[in-house]
């Protein structure tokens, strides 16, 4: 008897040890990490069911479930065809987002934050839910829970399109809407660029008093087809307002044969945002009398990003042939005055690198010898390593026998 009890006591420890071992199963943990780190759409459905079952908080696992199928869908669909799986998961994705509601809807803005392989599929769930969004991500815009996934935002309202222009354009009336989040509505707005809202953004106008919303309507209105406010857009470039320069800043590369005699001397605004855009728009408006201000860019005190900007449009410049003589000024540039800033010499010797370059160098006087300028500063006055390998590449490209002399 005594072994008898003994025996049922030993099996019921086993079964119950095998319950709590499934209880501990963490399936919620590998079907996340097979979804957002490896991108295995199909591979995780599995694992996430079973968290949809077993976790008390369905949120997440239902949330990434939707996404899970939404990606299949989109790169694994040859393979759904051929395993006859494709209505299954259409029926899930489309079942799912019918019910897709708020929380789970903040666990799609927590991945677009994080930023993971199934981004544009997350989005693309967010698209396809449509205007019930809109209200959510209006408020994350407010208080900054998912300031990654801002710029995907944008591109989800712009994307759920002229349904959603109501409520866009009643969030840029609201008293209680911050300036910025305000701007930003507006420009999204452009981008959905829909004549429909014109008449409503002529009403905005008349109950709103700050100078750059008003800019930004007025550049969303020019989009829309209403050229008359050309002039008053440029006209902005003057502002002693920086909001409103910078709106009319990044909207002159929209805009039908803007004055770039304005555009140049834009570029040496006090405010890098706005020399920005305006290099980006001199890519687009040509002019030959813009080369002197982008080289100043090179050396002043705007930021990395709005110098290699200038980088790119004076080798496009270059490329188009209204640079003449840029190679030796660069040269001179590079070799006869003090440059503190080793990152601005290293983009002003890849810009000199480039193949445009390279040949107006071989190309000029031979009683210049720029190549051996180079290489005697390369020699004698440069010190940082990474300029230094930059101007090792150069001279690899140029005729050895100049550089010595």
């Amino acid at each position: 008897m005594k072994k008898l009890v003994t025996i049922c006591l030993v099996v019921a420890w086993v079964v119950s040890l095998g319950c709590k071992r499934d209880q501990i199963i963490p399936e919620l943990s590998p079907g996340r990490d097979k979804l957002l780190l490896a991108g295995l759409a199909v591979e995780s459905i599995t694992h996430l069911k079973r968290a949809e079952i077993d976790e008390k908080d369905k949120a997440e696992p239902r949330a990434l479930l939707l996404i899970a199928y939404s990606h299949a869908l989109s790169k694994n669909l040859a393979y759904l065809k051929s395993s006859n799986l494709e209505t299954e998961y259409l029926n899930q994705r489309n079942a799912r987002l019918k019910t897709l509601n708020a929380d789970e809807i903040d666990e799609i803005f927590k991945v677009l934050n994080e930023r993971h392989r199934v981004q544009k599929s997350a989005q693309q769930v967010l698209v396809y839910k449509g205007t019930p969004v809109i209200p959510l991500i209006i408020e994350d815009f407010l208080n900054k829970r998912h300031p990654n996934a801002h710029k995907g935002f944008e591109e989800i309202l712009t994307q759920i399109g002229s349904d959603g222009l109501e409520q866009l354009l009643t969030a840029v009336n609201a008293d209680e809407t911050p300036k910025n989040v305000k701007r930003q509505l507006i420009r999204v707005i452009g981008d959905i660029g829909d004549p429909v809202i014109q008449e409503k953004l002529e009403a905005s106008k008349k109950i709103i008093n700050d100078k750059a919303l008003l800019t930004e309507i007025n550049v969303v209105l020019y989009r829309l087809g209403n050229k008359a406010y050309k002039n008053e857009i440029e006209a902005g470039l003057n502002s002693d307002n920086v909001l409103v320069r910078q709106a009319a800043a990044r909207s002159m590369v929209l805009l039908n044969k803007p004055a770039t005699s304005k555009l140049i001397e834009a570029l040496k605004d006090t405010d890098d945002q706005v020399r920005r855009d305006i290099v980006i728009a001199l890519r687009e408006h040509v002019d030959a009398n813009a080369v002197d201000n982008l080289v100043h860019i090179l050396t002043n005190s705007s930021s990395g990003k709005t110098k290699q900007l200038a980088v790119n449009t004076l080798e496009y410049y270059a490329e188009k042939g209204l640079t003449d003589g840029l190679a030796p000024r660069l040269i001179n540039l590079l070799t006869k005055t003090e440059i503190t800033n080793h990152e601005d010499r290293i983009r002003i010797v890849q810009l000199m690198s480039t193949p445009v370059l390279v040949k107006e160098i071989e190309a000029a006087d031979p009683f210049d010898n720029l190549p051996a300028t180079i290489y005697n500063y390369y020699e004698t006055k440069e010190k940082n390593d990474l300029v230094k390998s930059e101007l090792n590449t150069l001279l690899n490209e140029l005729p050895e026998g100049e550089q010595a002399e």
